[in-house]
């Protein structure tokens, strides 16, 4: 089952990372290995995206690639989590490269060039997140920073 096969019903909205109009998640437990086996990367592919899930401000989904190089691009909109499942190679963030493998993990802050080069077929798990954070408008105009995380921030 791929992260776009939910039930009827369930509200639609555009995902602020993927920028498709999926059904919300469900609350639910996904069983990852099962859900990249149900949705396998064949050779005709060049590379595959499992979506797991969608919230309201954030996607969760495994990227299925071939052994070889992962060209170097940019995301504007959002932050990204890698989290290696299978897979060992390196990866380059913001112009500095790092082995990878099974078990670990990096992050992709948004604007930052990345990209990557698998020795074997890489499986990373990959939770996308806007890079704004959050306000709330008041009733003057003005706005608030909701728990402080701007000031956290600083």
């Amino acid at each position: 089952m791929s992260g776009h096969d939910h039930e009827a019903g369930h509200e639609q909205h555009v995902c602020p990372t993927c920028q498709q109009v999926v059904a919300r998640a469900r609350i639910d437990v996904i069983d990852v290995a099962r859900a990249v086996e149900a949705d396998k990367l064949t050779e005709a592919d060049v590379f595959k995206r499992t979506y797991l899930g969608h919230g309201t401000q954030s996607s969760v989904f495994v990227f299925q690639g071939h052994p070889g190089p992962f060209r170097t691009h940019i995301h504007t909109t959002h932050d990204e989590i890698g989290y290696v499942l299978e897979g060992t190679g390196e990866v380059t963030v913001g112009g500095v490269t790092r082995p990878v493998k099974k078990g670990d993990v990096w992050v992709i802050p948004a604007n930052t060039p990345h990209g990557g080069q698998f020795e074997d077929a890489p499986q990373v798990l990959f939770i996308s997140h806007p890079s704004t954070i959050p306000t709330t408008r008041t009733e003057s105009g003005s706005t608030e920073d909701p728990g402080g995380v701007r000031k956290a921030l600083r």
